[in-house]
């Protein structure tokens, strides 16, 4: 059956390609054979015409002709062409350079004309957008901050992918005179304040010491003002800064104008890139946008949830997955509850809005669990499957709304009323009895046994010291399957591949590649540091790494060409003709240097548990893993069909409806942080069509869960795709 759907792709892409190719290869033939050449032919019998017609139509003249005419339709689709022409080169880069892999799940559900609003998470700052416009079927002008489009290299990339500039408050912020005097109520006092001249109202004043800026209601005097809600604490000397109102009028004529003409709008309603595991709350922005295209302008906009999943995102050589999730069409009664109540209609709409982002990635309190999913997934898949990346991404997502559901439920075991803390950590003790309600689990009331919570935290412990294990041993996961097989034979032939690619790629590699990398990698961590200083929401600040990357290489490697050129031109004394061919020839060279390289760098990671084995001690440890991770996936399945049944659709489906699962968890998060809950996050309730089938956690009779996956898997004849990199 695989071999069928082989065969069936196979022709499928040759039907693609036929029409290119054959266009190709007949322009080929008529521009190589005089004889066949339509221009030649028109000029060779307009010599045997004398007067006008033998002087105009000569081959230079039509030349010159055709020259002329491609120079006025460049220049009138001048901006259509620039943006192509950029789109096509960060394709070529983006996709085969700078990452190793980018794929695309869920296109079909983009729509394919009109108006529509793609909204994706942003966790790796300039590089998201990019990946989208370069990937993406449709034209997308996004919404981008005012202090980034004023960049050079940036404000040039922009304005040829036609955003939209937006101007933000804390952009253009600016430290308060004097200092305020808080007492934990609106009333916000000065000593030495100008509030007459530096506040007025709408403006924000972020005050030290509070989680979020306040909205000033009203100014009073310079020492007096009001705000909308209440501060925190009571306190004296406090600094603060202001945020000005922005006038944003002249930026949503020209969003409302765009969508008028069907055009597709982008945007990142975080309002910030950052490097957390989930969203941060999302900005009104996008709801009003969406509201507001049907009140004022008539239009019903589609909005489509993007997710951007990286994998080792912030190095070179990183994948990524751009999943595209079902439309969400905003409904009927939100358009009225927004004529009578714009805050509870827009805080409802961003709900939604949450819950399909949150179904386009695997949303996770931290990167540690993150990590957990991973381990988990690649123990349940049976060995020697390999899932496509939707396949991979489902099973992703099944097993951290799972893992979350579960924890929670071994948490409140242990009578502790809050939510499974960020850590996933859970303490021992017995349960009391447990519903759906507020859990997610099964309509049926459970009790967690002490067996159960013994198991789940043995578990739990077991799987963090194998991956700790693999982790000081230099192994990944999918290696510990061939431990028992690796020999001498295995080492020279590893050695001896390290070898090739090195002598492949070392040239290229050290003239055109590492100088450029080594400092552009060196500039970045600086701009790292930088931007975790300059923020509250930022982990690590891995987010802005690859973008500040990708804009020193695009900066030095002209500059490096330069150079490289002079030296030619002028030292080794080679002619223009030559100079440029060189150069042509050595973009080419650099590229093939590159993948040289990866192949090295994938042998040298191979090679170090292999010459690790020589060592007595660390091949008796080498040699017990395989057991162990055996028994963990016995473990697994045995979870899994211990659990599963309790998580309903998770388990039971193919397909599983995702905007109804995510909203538990949008649910539970928000409980978790002691935030309201919106009518939209009701866990209960289905928010749109089922997505795409992928792999379903179901047990199949007679046989384990791992079976089951294994048999659904294999008569879908899905055998492609690829593992992550731990």
């Amino acid at each position: 059956m695989q071999a069928v759907a082989v065969e069936a792709d196979e022709a499928n892409w040759w039907r693609d390609v036929s029409v290119p190719v054959g266009t190709v290869l007949l322009l080929t033939i008529l521009l190589a054979v005089d004889d066949l050449n339509p221009v030649k032919i028109l000029c060779s019998y307009a010599q045997y015409y004398q007067g006008v017609t033998s002087v105009l139509l000569t081959e230079g003249r039509i030349g010159c002709l055709a020259a002329l005419l491609l120079a006025a339709l460049v220049v009138h689709q001048k901006e259509r062409v620039l943006y192509y022409c950029v789109r096509t080169f960060f394709r070529c880069t983006f996709n085969n350079m700078f990452f190793s892999s980018i794929e695309i799940v869920g296109l079909e559900h983009l729509p394919k004309t009109g108006p529509v609003i793609l909204t994706g998470n942003h966790n790796n700052q300039f590089v998201d957008g990019i990946i989208l416009l370069t990937n993406c079927d449709r034209q997308v002008s996004f919404m981008i901050a005012q202090k980034s489009f004023d960049r050079p290299l940036v404000g040039f990339l922009a304005k040829a992918f036609h955003c939209i500039p937006v101007s933000r408050p804390q952009d253009i912020a600016f430290p308060g005179a004097g200092s305020l005097t808080l007492d934990a109520t609106t009333c916000l006092r000065g000593e030495g304040t100008a509030f007459v001249k530096q506040l007025r109202a709408g403006d924000q004043v972020e005050i030290a010491g509070e989680e979020n800026p306040h909205k000033v209601k009203s100014v009073s005097s310079d020492t007096q003002a009001v705000l909308e809600a209440a501060t925190s604490r009571s306190e004296s000397g406090v600094k603060y800064k202001v945020h000005p109102k922005v006038d944003q009028s002249k930026m949503f004529d020209e969003v409302y104008g765009g969508l008028r003409k069907g055009r597709c709008l982008g945007i990142f309603p975080e309002g910030g890139s950052h490097d957390r595991t989930d969203l941060l709350p999302l900005k009104a922005g996008v709801a009003m946008i969406a509201l507001d295209a049907f009140h004022k302008h008539h239009m019903t906009v589609p909005i489509v949830p993007v997710g951007l999943n990286y994998f080792k995102g912030h190095r070179f050589g990183g994948r990524v997955v751009v999943e595209f999730g079902p439309p969400i069409v905003v409904p009927e009664q939100m358009y009225l509850q927004y004529e009578s109540d714009r805050h509870a209609a827009i805080e409802s709409l961003l709900g939604l809005i949450a819950t399909g982002m949150r179904s386009v990635i695997v949303p996770t309190p931290d990167y540690h669990t993150l990590q957990q999913i991973y381990m988990a997934r690649r123990l349940y898949v049976p060995d020697g499957l390999k899932l496509s990346a939707e396949q991979t991404m489902d099973l992703n997502r099944r097993f951290a709304i799972g893992l979350k559901r579960v924890l929670d439920l071994r948490t409140r075991a242990a009578g502790d009323v809050a939510e499974t803390p960020a850590t996933g950590a859970a303490s021992s003790a017995s349960a009391p009895c447990l519903s759906r309600s507020g859990t997610g689990l099964s309509d049926l009331d459970y009790e967690l046994t002490q067996e159960d919570a013994d198991f789940i935290d043995a578990f739990k412990a077991e799987v963090e010291d194998y991956s700790a294990t693999l982790k000081r041993l230099g192994l990944k996961d999918h290696q510990v399957r061939q431990i028992g097989w690796w020999g001498v034979s295995d080492l020279v032939g590893r050695l001896l591949y390290l070898l090739a690619t090195m002598l492949m790629g070392a040239i290229p590699q050290l003239l055109f590649n590492l100088p450029v990398m080594l400092i552009a990698s060196k500039w970045a961590v600086s701009e790292q540091h930088k931007a975790l200083k300059a923020s509250k929401v930022k982990v690590a600040a891995r987010d802005v790494v690859m973008s500040y990357k990708i804009i020193y290489v695009l900066t030095l490697v002209p500059v490096l060409y330069v150079f490289y050129g002079s030296l030619i031109l002028f030292y080794f004394r080679l002619c223009t003709t030559s100079s440029v061919l060189v150069l042509t020839i050595c973009p080419f060279f650099a590229f093939l240097g590159m993948k040289a390289s990866e192949q090295g760098i994938r042998a040298y990671t191979d090679l170090l548990p292999l010459f690790k084995r020589f060592l007595p001690a660390t091949r008796e440890e080498q040699d017990t893993l395989p057991a162990r991770r055996k028994q963990l996936q016995k473990k697994l399945n045995k979870a899994v069909k211990k659990f599963g049944p309790l998580l309903g659709d998770l388990y039971h489906l193919k397909s599983v409806d995702w905007a109804k699962e995510i909203g538990w968890f949008t649910h539970a998060a928000e409980r978790a942080a002691n935030l309201p809950q919106s009518p939209s996050q009701d866990p209960a309730a289905p928010l749109g069509q089922p997505l795409a089938e992928a792999a379903c956690p179901a047990p199949a009779e007679g046989g384990g869960c791992a079976e089951g996956l294994a048999r659904r898997l294999a008569a879908a004849g899905t055998a492609t795709g690829r593992e992550e990199a731990d």
